[in-house]
């Protein structure tokens, strides 16, 4: 087995892996990178993260949170990473001491409380940024960016996609989230089809996820009759969804690791912040607060 430099355990959501995208890219600078992750960092894979390896985190943890000392096997694949970050969002003495006692590992956890962090009122990379590096970026370093690495052929996989379903960079319409509060009603969205489409003679593609499925029916109705609107046929993979954002011309969505996903592909992003602060959970923060005085400029 080669020898990665650092390992990183990462749980959360799409929003929450995406988040840490700037983290990773600071330490992947430094080094290879291997992510212990939750199923995020699974379904996006390294060439995504531009990581060297993914890895999923629960039978870790398992290891790591028994009170039983640890395996053998378990200390010496600890023992391939100079350092170990956790980036988790409360520090856990347990783990830690279990980190510890594989023997010759730093290991870094956050240097404070997510909670309180969260009154500091930031961009919540910057929580992962603090924790992958004690010393701030600098504003304009690229590595401050929340970016996917998209290779040629992911690209072209998705003007694939978008040309079976007969569009042309689309503006794609992603008009749910995992919670109905963070929700824009239906028919902000659908008015926001209508205009692209009728006023602007721009192709519409309506996303939808495991979170809509439920109601997927509502929102075919909300979308009913408009002209130059596709409505996805089937929930795609991330790495599909991804390819089909790099291929589009802008997109449109609620506060959702999906928004997270368009933004992260490069793709002009306008976000919809109802009962959550934009400035904590927004991938780029003046587009939007601009969201939605720019959206039919």
């Amino acid at each position: 087995m080669e020898n990665p430099q650092t390992l990183v355990l990462a749980a959360g959501s799409l929003g929450d892996a995406l988040l840490t995208l700037p983290a990773l890219r600071l330490l992947q600078s430094q080094g290879e990178v291997t992510v212990a992750g939750t199923a995020p960092y699974a379904a996006l894979g390294e060439e995504l993260l531009g990581i060297r390896r993914v890895l999923p985190l629960d039978p870790l943890l398992q290891k790591l949170l028994t009170p039983e000392p640890l395996d053998p096997p378990t200390s010496d694949f600890l023992r391939t990473f100079k350092a170990v970050f956790v980036f988790l969002k409360d520090k856990d003495e347990a783990l830690l001491q279990k980190l510890v006692s594989a023997g010759g590992i730093q290991v870094h956890f956050p240097p404070k409380p997510f909670a309180e962090f969260l009154g500091e009122a930031r961009w919540a990379a910057e929580y992962w940024l603090e924790t992958a590096s004690p010393d701030p970026l600098p504003p304009d370093s690229p590595l401050r960016q929340s970016k996917l690495h998209l290779s040629e052929n992911l690209r072209q996989k998705g003007s694939g996609i978008l040309g079976s379903l007969g569009l042309a960079a689309p503006l794609v319409i992603h008009p749910g989230s995992g919670s109905p509060s963070k929700n824009a009603p239906l028919s902000f969205f659908r008015e926001a089809a209508q205009r692209a489409g009728a006023g602007a003679k721009k192709q519409v593609l309506v996303a939808w996820g495991e979170a809509e499925e439920k109601d997927l029916g509502r929102i075919r109705e909300a979308f009913a009759g408009l002209d130059r609107l596709k409505i996805l046929p089937s929930i795609l993979p991330l790495k599909d969804l991804a390819a089909v954002f790099s291929r589009s011309a802008a997109y449109l969505g609620n506060d959702s690791g999906v928004t997270q996903l368009a933004s992260a592909c490069g793709l002009r992003t306008f976000a919809v912040f109802n009962s959550t602060d934009a400035r904590v959970w927004g991938p780029q923060q003046a587009i939007i607060l601009a969201a939605l005085q720019s959206l039919y400029q």
